[in-house]
């Protein structure tokens, strides 16, 4: 599925996770959504296979909210944010709970993290693992059948420890 049609998914469901919050830094200080993945080790531990052999893409930063930064690789999409605080990242997941998204908290990954994902049963829907390690918050996204739920939480856990300890 292609970047536009990810993002206006992205937008109408859950457009909260790409609000940047009210103190950011900018965009080309300090890591980016892409500078995070290490290619082939994100292959070999997800499984994922980049079968259109383009490797991490970057979004447009002047398509993007000041602060953020997205990249697509694989299936997944990576949205990192700047200058995210404890109270700003628990404001982002009681705003996606009120609008409808499940949440389920994640140990071990970041200072902070959890699952997020559309419980409406059938396809291409979205799920998600936010977390939150010093003043940056990467959400890693993909979608999912609701039937294949728990197969997408492991691989996207698996891709959320790949890619924390590049935000200490």
């Amino acid at each position: 599925m292609n970047r536009t049609v990810r993002y206006t998914l992205g937008v109408v469901i859950l457009g909260v996770i790409t609000a940047a919050p009210a103190t950011v830094t900018a965009q080309s200080a300090g890591p980016t959504a892409c500078s995070v993945i290490d290619a082939e080790e994100l292959k070999r531990v997800t499984g994922l296979r980049d079968v259109l052999r383009r490797g991490p893409v970057a979004a447009d930063p002047s398509e993007l909210p000041r602060g953020i930064t997205e990249c697509e690789y694989l299936t997944l999409s990576f949205s990192l944010t700047s200058g995210m605080t404890p109270a700003s990242f628990a404001r982002t997941r009681e705003s996606q709970e009120k609008a409808g998204t499940k949440t389920e908290p994640v140990a071990g990954v970041g200072n902070e993290a959890y699952y997020w994902w559309d419980p409406r049963p059938g396809s291409f829907r979205q799920a998600g693992i936010a977390f939150r390690s010093g003043s940056y918050r990467l959400v890693i996204m993909d979608l999912t059948s609701s039937d294949s739920l728990q197969a997408t939480k492991a691989t996207l856990l698996k891709a959320a420890q790949h890619t924390a300890p590049k935000l200490r």
